[in-house]
């Protein structure tokens, strides 16, 4: 299908498991961040506010949903940057994805793969020194919901780091085409 190009391997999400070191790694930044949260304001007056204003709590989804719109609108632009050609953007069960029809070299795909952790996250941590009193909570939670929506991320960067810069990356949104390039 893409000349100049031999697909080898196929990497099904479902079937590969996220590895320990990222799980905990993940865990324990969430819990840190917590403890740093609860420095500049008590939890307490969160739960505090929230029996006040209950609807708060209706808050938590949409901000998920807003979250993983955004994460995946990035990955997308950056596979348009990177090819030229518009990503797909589709649900896979509870899962929203970017994909591409373009084959991505290594390091241009690790871009991809990183780049929502990476700007979200900066953009999470801005927010938690902009943003007093219980707001902090809010953007602490960002940072939480990207530290743990990044772990496949993170996983797809440890897949490919041991692989040789010649080979190239299809992304399908639930799996990874790999391609080593024709001689």
């Amino acid at each position: 299908m893409y000349p100049n190009y031999e697909e080898f391997k196929s990497l099904e999400w479902e079937e590969i498991k996220i590895p320990p070191i990222i799980n905990i790694g993940v865990v324990s930044l969430m819990v840190i961040s917590i403890l740093i949260g609860q420095y500049f304001v008590s939890l307490i007056e969160l739960f505090n506010l929230i029996k006040q204003i209950p609807l708060l709590i209706l808050a938590i989804p949409l901000v998920v949903f807003v979250y993983i719109v955004l994460h995946e609108f990035i990955h997308g632009v950056l596979m348009k940057y990177y090819s030229g050609i518009s990503p797909q953007y589709g649900f896979s069960g509870p899962f929203i994805f970017a994909k591409s029809e373009a084959i991505f070299n290594k390091n241009a795909y690790i871009i991809i793969t990183l780049a929502p952790m990476i700007i979200l996250g900066v953009i999470s941590a801005v927010l938690i020194f902009i943003i007093s009193g219980t707001g902090v909570w809010f953007a602490l939670f960002v940072w939480v919901i990207n530290l743990y929506a990044s772990r496949g991320d993170l996983q797809a960067v440890l897949v490919l780091k041991g692989l040789p810069n010649t080979y190239s990356i299809k992304d399908e949104g639930d799996s990874l085409q790999l391609y080593k390039q024709i001689k």
